[in-house]
């Protein structure tokens, strides 16, 4: 698989493979496939409920907007956050059959104050690793292609927005950058999260500030989220969810 991502990559340039990699991908999934490896995002059709007001942090080509805005229905809203302009650009593309007034794209990085911060497209192994693309914070990674981009506050971004009933973060390692200054808008709508939590610091950082904020982290386990104790909590390689404690 790897060898032929190489040689699509070579041949069709990045933009060219983006676009086709991701459709092949959404098409897969939406025709209901790959409900083992990607059990977390079918795993949407059980928690998006029709009318939902939804939040995409790192919404990449839109892997996860789609099913947010296909299953939020026609009365739901989606608010997608993605800073680098080629996925920006791909995102739309792949979500033409929604565009419309429900569907909102904020083209920045999320962080404590506003600024411009560089985010690099990892290489790996020859391979381009596009939902790996991070805020750059050291040169030890092998980057295919940095971008500059326009970083946001969060809790100021989203001060307007009326409600939210869900959030799903993946910023690779991030994360509890993001949660630290989104404080007053989790306060406020305490919607149910999804985040990848990669990082001891950045996992442990993450949960103590939901926790703090009424939160309980649960993971999703034979379709079912279970409450996370400490061996999952420190063992977990997939993505957390929290529910508010009412």
């Amino acid at each position: 698989m790897k060898t032929i991502r190489k040689i699509l990559y070579k041949i069709l340039g990045l933009k060219q493979y983006l676009r086709i990699v991701s459709k092949l991908y959404l098409k897969y999934i939406d025709n209901g496939f790959g409900k083992e490896k990607y059990h977390e995002i079918h795993y949407l059709r059980t928690i998006i409920k029709s009318g939902f007001v939804c939040v995409d942090i790192g919404a990449n080509l839109g892997y996860y907007s789609y099913f947010l805005a296909k299953f939020s229905g026609n009365e739901g809203k989606v608010y997608a956050v993605e800073p680098v302009p080629i996925f920006a650009q791909i995102w739309k593309k792949n979500l033409k059959k929604y565009i419309s007034k429900r569907l909102v794209l904020y083209p920045y990085a999320l962080g404590e104050s506003e600024k411009i911060v560089e985010m690099g497209m990892p290489r790996v192994n020859g391979v381009v690793h596009h939902g790996m693309t991070k805020v750059i914070d050291n040169q030890e990674t092998e980057f295919e292609k940095t971008f500059s981009v326009e970083m946001k506050n969060p809790d100021l971004l989203f001060e307007q927005i009326e409600k939210i009933d869900f959030i799903k973060i993946d910023v690779e390692g991030y994360e509890s950058m993001v949660l630290e200054n989104m404080q007053k808008t989790i306060k406020k709508h305490k919607p149910l999260i999804q985040s990848e939590l990669s990082g001891v610091e950045n996992r442990n950082k993450c949960i103590s500030i939901l926790q703090n904020l009424g939160y309980s982290a649960f993971v999703l386990q034979n379709g079912e989220l279970i409450p996370a104790d400490k061996n999952l909590i420190e063992n977990h390689n997939n993505d957390f969810y929290f529910k508010f404690d009412n």
